[in-house]
């Protein structure tokens, strides 16, 4: 499977974490809208999503992107467009709304990066060949490229955006990987080891990452609205799904509801 040396006991114990998470992990990835964009956009996405807030930062720069210029679908028409800028810096201002020209050359060293992938194949469609690059590509290859601001986990979510089966080992995937093994671990370890353990129960890796970072990066990005409570493995092994933890919720409201106008009848 891959050279990393990981531990059979720490396999197990990931396992049944990703088995508390219940059965709507099957399949969680594929409505994800992100992995159907453009292969221009999809880069624009890698790289906005670096330590940004992708639902309140991210979706509406690249909504808005697609709108003002829904001919620009390759890299190489990206390349191209970018290039009609002044500087990295100024395309990322004028049209992401972004000021920050750190990340605007991480942006313009990506998109070269992809762009020399799609110069190796002509036989093939711009799509197809990124997405063999992506199945084919080895975690530990984000090293050679020694792009500034753009790790393991940005070149693991260009993986995955482009079609490889894997996970990102941003700080929700570390941090729950951690916490089932009690231990604080490095990214490439929790990389192996949820791609191990997915692997083991027959998951895509990338169902699992989603659905891991949906519970835990979604919650923070919008609190007023959303609480996140984990239960405890007893009481999440009673309920199939989410939707039957909230009707059996109401149900308990409803009850304590009822009580307290008995209550109030029963004193008058």
């Amino acid at each position: 499977m891959n050279e990393f040396a990981i531990a059979e006991e720490d396999i197990n114990a990931v396992v049944e974490g990703i088995k508390r998470l219940g059965p709507d992990v099957q399949g969680y990835g594929n409505v994800d809208p992100a992995w159907s964009r453009s292969p221009a956009v999809l880069v624009i996405d890698c790289v906005l999503s670096l330590n940004r807030k992708y639902d309140g930062f991210v979706v509406p720069r690249l909504d808005a992107f697609v709108e003002n210029h829904p001919d620009i679908c390759t890299v190489n028409e990206l390349a191209g467009f970018m290039s009609s800028f002044p500087t990295p810096h100024e395309f990322m201002q004028q049209e992401l709304n972004y000021n920050y020209e750190a990340q605007a050359n991480t942006l313009q060293s990506v998109v070269e990066f992809v762009c020399n992938i799609v110069e190796k194949t002509r036989d093939v469609t711009e799509e197809e060949t990124l997405r063999q690059w992506a199945i084919n590509a080895k975690p530990e290859e984000y090293q050679i490229l020694n792009i500034h601001g753009f790790g393991i986990a940005g070149f693991q979510y260009l993986r995955m955006l482009f079609g490889a089966d894997t996970t990102k080992p941003d700080v929700h995937i570390i941090r729950f990987v951690s916490k089932l093994l009690e231990r604080n671990i490095s990214a490439i370890e929790a990389l192996h080891l949820l791609e191990a353990s997915s692997e083991r129960l027959g998951l895509s890796v990338r169902d699992v990452d989603t659905y891991i970072w949906e519970i835990s990066a979604r919650p923070q990005q919008d609190a007023s609205s959303t609480n996140l409570v984990l239960l405890d493995p007893d009481v999440a092994a009673a309920f199939p799904n989410d939707k039957a933890v909230n009707e059996a919720l109401r149900y308990v409201l409803k009850v304590v509801d009822d009580g307290k106008h008995l209550n109030i009848n029963h004193n008058q």
